[in-house]
């Protein structure tokens, strides 16, 4: 999985699932993408917060993004998630957390990859993390960097999100996975409810952020999503 910008919790339960999860820092960055972008509510609607980035050549790598020097964008994200969960239970433990790393890191990927790390650490996920860059892998197409990953792991599951089954569905990719004993299954979620700072309808699919502030204890919450989810088929095999 590319390390995206305070992700939602889909994303860190998917953590929670495998025996080891690699950030794929090593494939091209991409403007207005969850890399550098996501969802929180803002007076009962969905709000993008983004981070400002340096310009880059197209081919660039995300693990080689660097972010904006300035302070005025990082002050601007602060004082969004201000506004929108200042009342919230968890408020100032988790909006501590993301000013210290927001105002540290000047790369892209290691900024989102320490957040995801804390937040995982906050639930209690204990999941190995690696960076696809640090594998000494060579350089290849989607379905076959993540080949290798899977054959340097020895793996014989992928646990794959829905949104790669476009490429990984082809007949190349079942061919060559199929060669290496490497079954393919699709992440799916049940999505957990819970009251939402200001009321309103409950909106999914938010970054993390919006559960571990407004949850009461957020590490007991997450168990029972494990605990739900466990109970339904949430993975389909692709072949």
């Amino acid at each position: 999985m590319q390390p995206t910008f305070l992700p939602w919790i889909g994303y860190i339960y998917m953590i929670q699932k495998v025996d080891a999860f690699i950030f794929l820092d090593n494939v091209q960055f991409e403007q207005r993408s969850w890399q550098s972008r996501n969802k929180i509510k803002l007076q009962n609607n969905i709000y993008y917060i983004s981070l400002s980035c340096q310009k880059a050549s197209q081919k660039t790598l995300l693990k080689d993004i660097c972010l904006d020097p300035q302070k005025k964008w990082r002050e601007k994200i602060l004082k969004t998630i201000h506004h929108a969960y200042s009342k919230s239970i968890n408020y100032k433990k988790y909006f501590s957390i993301i000013k210290s790393s927001l105002n540290t890191h000047q790369n892209l990927s290691e900024l989102n990859i320490e957040l995801i790390k804390k937040f995982c650490k906050e639930l209690n996920i204990k999941t190995p993390i690696y960076k696809a860059s640090e594998l000494k892998l060579t350089k290849a197409k989607r379905e076959n960097l993540l080949l290798q990953i899977c054959n340097h792991f020895n793996a014989n599951i992928y646990l794959s999100p829905e949104g790669s089954k476009n490429y990984l569905e082809n007949e190349y990719s079942k061919k060559i996975f199929k060669e290496n004993n490497i079954k393919i299954f699709y992440f799916n979620f049940i999505h957990p409810t819970y009251t939402q700072q200001g009321g309103g309808d409950f909106i999914p699919y938010l970054s993390v952020l919006d559960f571990l502030f407004n949850v009461d204890q957020p590490k007991l919450e997450f168990q029972k999503i494990i605990q739900e989810n466990s109970k339904k088929a949430n993975h389909e095999s692709a072949f």
